[in-house]
């Protein structure tokens, strides 16, 4: 459990769920461990056919289909160890059958790293599957309890051919498309994007269509400079379709994963736009709004405001406001708003205004769990102003049980700090002790983070799978008695002018992204509460964006740890086999230090007090789990 100023983690998450449920398990077990149950060896011991170490592995050569070895472990032969090749983008799996007392199983990578492991109780059997790049890996059987014969089955089986470059620069190069072009690829996990290029030679009619899918995969139209003109996002497994009018130039189509692998079949069409004759010799300048939109006040405002060449936060929110004449936004009006949104790089709009402009025009999560809902022709004018409150203004505030107040001073105060993290009363250790080491390690990452809109708002940017999303927050905070009831702010009061406001404001932010449905659970509301339990490696990915790394201390080295502290790594520990040495049991922790007079790493306490310095040793013993950014 939590010190009082933090509750227990939410048992239904995977990970930092719940730090003192198994206090006396191996970390990388579900298994409690069994002082003296260990077996004395065989006095005969069966033939041992695997090595014992990495470097004498039993070499299974490239492994391109099932091939099944039996053996055993036990008191006497600890480790059985198989070294096998694949040698293109496979499925691999694994399974351990037979046995009679207690063994698990590891897959490892070339250097030794645990990518994968099964340890299931007693005799039951293991099994691994797992995606893997051409290269060596092993296979270690190895004791839990007792001795035991086994059964060892690997499979690989190739992953199909990606014939679709995976970046703008790689892109699939169709060339000039003046007819239909179809191609046949793949997206999953291990190959998340598929880049194709192609060119129009004249004013052209685009569309494309993606099918024959079996899980959930998206496609995007992008401009010769990536910027994106057009998506499809349907769900499941149904097809995608994007239609256009395109200018000469060059162009993009990137099909992406949106869950799991599938297959697909993509076709591009691109046909001439025949000329459309004048009445007069002088040809009538190309008015886009009133040829694409068809409200006569929003064509009127829209061109008005993208005068300069850009539609600003404010001028989207006029525009949405203007769709409320009459009470009513109308099947005409809606579609507008929607034409705006999907043409959003004509006007240079900033990627937060088109974001949160598609939550409001078209669809998010977060509308219908609220219970403002999606708009739809036929939605009141108070629908509409719910929807800018929410997406815009920041006026849908998490629920608490607390008074919301008005919190003056600035969004930072002297630059960030590890220090200017205080966790407050809601158990989100795993999140805040994140950020600490994103201020400490990469600053520019929480500068970035947010957009100050001056006018008290501020919007605050976050990753889903390397793509930015983005909610609105606004100066209003969590009180009691006029102080801090979550993240402290600092500078004391509501009303005082040193407060710094970022990290309440990011943990605000953090709640209220919860109920869009991909950062949480899939259930997850608009709360405080449900931003409890948590780990530090996932927030790393949504704060930054960057990936991140988490391992147990006992698969680590001191030296790693060390050039870890030393390199500007965002860097955090938790602790979920027990409390000691100062260390909070259930509890994540910012690495911001190596004493290298005295051998202790500084583990820094989001409370902002109670920190602890615990040699390697002790870190050991402790069996910390250690999450950081891979860059």
């Amino acid at each position: 459990m939590f010190d009082n100023s933090e509750k227990s983690f939410d048992s239904s998450l995977s990970g930092l769920g719940n730090f003192s449920t198994y206090p006396d398990k191996d970390p990388l077990s579900s298994k409690p461990t069994e002082p003296g149950s260990q077996q004395l060896p065989s006095l005969t011991a069966p033939l041992d056919y695997a090595g014992n170490t990495r470097a004498t592995a039993r070499n299974v050569g490239t492994l391109t289909g099932l091939q099944s070895f039996s053996d055993w472990v036990g008191s006497a032969d600890l480790n059985d160890y198989y070294k096998f090749n694949v040698g293109t983008q496979s499925n691999f799996s694994l399974s351990l059958t037979g046995l009679s007392a207690d063994a698990d199983v590891q897959l490892l990578n070339s250097s030794g790293t645990v990518i994968s492991i099964s340890q299931n109780d007693g005799i039951v059997s293991e099994s691994i599957a797992s995606q893997l790049s051409a290269g060596t890996y092993y296979v270690r059987v190895y004791q839990y309890s007792g001795n035991t014969n086994y059964n060892l089955s690997l499979n690989a089986t190739a992953l199909p051919a990606d014939n679709a470059g995976n970046t703008l620069a790689t892109a699939r190069d169709v060339g000039t498309l003046t007819a239909t072009q179809s191609f046949s690829d793949w997206v999953g996990s291990a190959d998340t994007n598929d880049y194709y290029s192609f060119n129009v030679g004249t004013q052209s009619n685009f569309s494309l269509s993606l099918t024959g899918l079996s899980a959930d995969a998206d496609v995007q139209l992008l401009n010769s400079s990536g910027g994106v003109i057009s998506s499809s996002t349907a769900g499941g497994n149904t097809s995608e379709s994007i239609t256009s009018q395109l200018s000469a130039g060059t162009y993009y189509v990137r099909v992406y994963q949106y869950s799991s692998d599938t297959n697909y079949s993509l076709s591009l069409t691109a046909t001439d736009v025949a000329p459309t004759p004048t009445p007069t010799p002088t040809p009538t300048p190309t008015d886009w709004y009133s040829q694409n939109l068809l409200d006569a006040q929003i064509i009127t405002l829209t061109r008005s405001l993208a005068a300069d060449g850009n539609l600003s936060r404010n001028d989207m929110i006029s525009i949405f406001r203007d769709a409320k004449d009459g009470s009513v936004i109308d099947a005409s009006e809606l579609t507008d708003l929607r034409t705006l949104v999907s043409n959003s790089t004509l006007f240079t709009m900033a990627d937060s205004v088109k974001v949160l402009s598609n939550k409001i025009a078209n669809s998010d999560v977060a509308n219908t769990r609220s219970g403002f809902g999606n708009l739809f022709a036929g939605s009141s004018d108070t629908q509409m102003e719910n929807l800018i409150g929410k997406w815009f203004l920041g006026t849908d505030r998490p629920d608490t049980g607390y008074t919301y107040s008005y919190v003056s001073g600035s969004l930072f105060q002297n630059g960030l700090s590890a220090d200017d993290i205080y966790q407050g009363a809601v158990g989100d250790c795993y999140y805040v002790a994140t950020l600490a080491s994103i201020a400490q390690e990469k600053p520019e990452y929480i500068q970035n983070m947010f957009t100050d809109n001056g006018d008290n708002t501020f919007t605050v940017r976050f990753y889903n799978n390397g793509v930015a999303d983005y909610v609105t927050v606004d100066r209003y905070l969590p009180t009691s008695g006029g102080y801090a009831v979550y993240a402290d702010w600092g500078g004391g009061s509501s009303s005082s002018t040193s407060n710094e406001l970022w990290v309440a404001l990011a943990e605000k932010a953090y709640a209220q992204l919860a109920e869009s449905g991909w950062s949480r659970s899939s259930t997850s509301n608009n709360s405080y509460a449900d931003i409890e339990g948590g780990w530090m490696d996932t927030v790393i990915r949504q704060v930054t964006g960057l990936s991140a790394t988490s391992q147990s201390v006992s698969n680590m080295t001191q030296t790693q740890l060390i050039n870890l502290v030393n390199s500007n790594q965002v860097l955090t520990a938790g602790f979920v086999y027990g409390a000691g040495y100062g260390v909070v049991n259930g509890h994540a922790y910012t690495i911001t230090s190596y004493n290298s007079t005295n051998g202790t790493f500084y583990l820094r306490n989001p409370w902002g007090t109670s920190h602890a310095n615990v040699t390697w040793s002790q870190l050991v013993s402790l069996r910390g789990i250690i999450q950081w950014s891979n860059t």
